[in-house]
């Protein structure tokens, strides 16, 4: 047994190493690199901390809230001002006779 391994052993390491560097070779396509799982990480980190500043549901719904009592605010005083611009107007107009 010895005085065969003796002789094949240049044939048994190129083997046993063909297998290993396939081995490797497969286990490199089929899991993912610790350097590209850093920068993932790196990645989800940025966008968690930038998504942590934005606004949430919540006060979207608020601001909602507010623009439409700003807008329900803004029809009321809509009439009042088209009869202060008509008093303007006729001020103005007034105004231009007794100077004439």
């Amino acid at each position: 047994m010895i005085e065969w391994f003796k002789a094949y052993w240049v044939q048994i390491y190129a083997a046993v190493s063909l297998a290993i560097l396939c081995a490797n070779w497969f286990l490199a396509k089929t899991y993912a690199k610790q350097d590209n799982i850093n920068k993932l990480e790196k990645r989800v980190d940025k966008l968690e901390s930038d998504i942590a500043h934005l606004p949430s549901k919540d006060d979207f719904h608020h601001l909602d809230k507010s623009l439409l009592e700003v807008n329900t605010q803004l029809k009321a005083v809509s009439p009042q001002l088209a009869s202060l611009q008509r008093m303007t107007e006729m001020l103005t107009e007034n105004e231009l006779r007794e100077k004439n």
